[in-house]
């Protein structure tokens, strides 16, 4: 796939995570360990993936609270995609509004494919066949 055309090239994915991951007896013993020697209480752990453009703005945002390992899978899975999709397709999938292309690799979708499945029309005099 062209660079241009690379999810990568216009996306990246974070994931923040605050808080620790206790049991709830843990959790309790802590907290109260905590209050009685007037240290800060443990902060319920809170796990948020975001997707950035290019200039840094978030463009998609899931909150996971405290489901780690989903939020761990998620990032996971737009990492994959973001190395395997192109912007369009990558776009589709997760509703995002699709960047500006750059010159000669204008977009076209045709008319019976589904909503995610983006083709690339090359300028003219252009060609990518037997690249991999």
């Amino acid at each position: 796939m062209d660079e241009k055309r690379w999810a990568a090239a216009y996306f990246r994915v974070e994931r923040e995570s605050a808080g620790v991951l206790m049991r709830k007896g843990q959790r309790r013993k802590a907290t109260k360990l905590a209050i009685e020697h007037g240290d800060p209480v443990p902060l319920q752990p809170s796990d948020v993936v975001r997707i950035f453009d290019r200039d840094g703005e978030v463009v998609l945002e899931q909150n996971w609270g405290d489901n780690r390992s989903n939020a761990m899978t998620h990032e996971a899975q737009i990492v994959d995609d973001l190395l395997h999709l192109d912007v369009l397709s990558f776009c589709g999938k997760y509703g995002i509004d699709a960047p500006e292309l750059p010159d000669g690799a204008e977009a076209s979708i045709p008319p019976d494919s589904p909503p995610d499945a983006a083709t690339f029309d090359e300028a003219p005099g252009r060609s990518d066949q037997g690249s991999g």
